[in-house]
């Protein structure tokens, strides 16, 4: 039995159900709804949650699932996709307004994934989202919505946009807000960040999340070992990581909760300590959320 626990534990990356994703893309269903996902992280001893949806702006559902489940802050949050208007300034508006703490830059519907032939497999026409424009600069909108994000002390994540759009985005705000870098490394969605490209964005001033679903092999994409993830951990320093886990998207991956004590316990084996795990999915994430 293990004897691995890290108090306070905070999931950024929760997904739930009912959602669009998985049926877009012929995955199968979603493995909990967001009451599930909730109650299954106050079991674990989480102090919060991120919920996560491709479809709709979560800050509504996430304050009654508050109410439901005492003990865990649930919070959401609103991803720039064409479900929500794309880079829509006043969507942004109402979602913050609401309560959202994290506003997701285009993710399945980014040019990056037009790239990586996703948004085709969806039947989206065009070329995704850019955010930033001919001058390689954050679009207006963009500046916009990190502006809100900036008000309401929120924070920034860059989706699955390319790995110019992350250096031009975080060049430009990191130094005055929250920006946090996701699917950092991972090789399933998103622009597939290198090592050093992770630890350049974090001298730059953001954060970087590495989530458990880095380490999965899932829908014929080979994911990282825990050793390469130890690596990446040490080339980026702990002090500038998250750690969440993208799960609750797909039943062919682990349940949010339970995963991430999995993966808390698979890098404490392979010699991540107790305080950098600490540091790591407690303390940065809390910063993060201004709790």
């Amino acid at each position: 039995m293990s004897t691995l626990r890290i108090e306070g534990a905070i999931d950024m990356h929760c997904h739930f159900g009912p959602d669009t994703i998985g049926a877009n893309l012929g995955h199968a269903g979603h493995a909990v709804t967001g009451l599930e996902a909730a109650r299954q992280a106050h079991q674990s001893g989480h102090r919060a949650i991120v919920l996560k949806s491709h479809s709709f702006a979560s800050p509504m559902l996430a304050a009654e699932l508050a109410q439901m489940v005492p003990g865990l802050q649930v919070f959401g949050g609103i991803c720039t996709d064409y479900p929500s208007g794309g880079l829509n300034v006043e969507a942004v508006a109402c979602a913050l307004q609401l309560g959202a703490r994290i506003v997701w830059l285009p993710t399945v519907h980014s040019h990056q994934e037009f790239l990586n032939g996703k948004t085709q497999a969806m039947g989206i026409h065009g070329e995704g989202l850019h955010v930033i424009g001919e001058d390689a600069k954050p679009l207006p909108e963009v500046r916009a919505i990190f502006d809100l994000v900036r008000q309401y002390d929120a924070v920034l994540a860059t989706g699955h946009i390319t790995a110019l759009e992350h250096y031009a985005v975080i060049k430009e705000f990191a130094r005055h807000g929250k920006l946090l870098v996701t699917h950092a490394g991972e090789p399933l969605g998103g622009p597939h960040l290198s090592p050093d490209q992770c630890r350049e964005l974090a001298e730059l001033g953001a954060t970087i999340e590495l989530t458990a679903l880095c380490c999965q092999h899932v829908f014929g994409t080979r994911g990282k070992s825990i050793p390469d993830m130890v690596a990446l951990i040490r080339t980026i320093g702990p002090e500038r990581c998250t750690l969440s886990t993208d799960y609750g998207w797909t039943t062919e991956l682990p349940l949010p909760a339970p995963g991430l004590q999995d993966f808390l316990e698979r890098l404490w084996e392979h010699g991540v300590t107790e305080a950098e795990l600490g540091t790591m999915v407690a303390d940065n994430p809390a910063r993060l959320l201004g709790l």
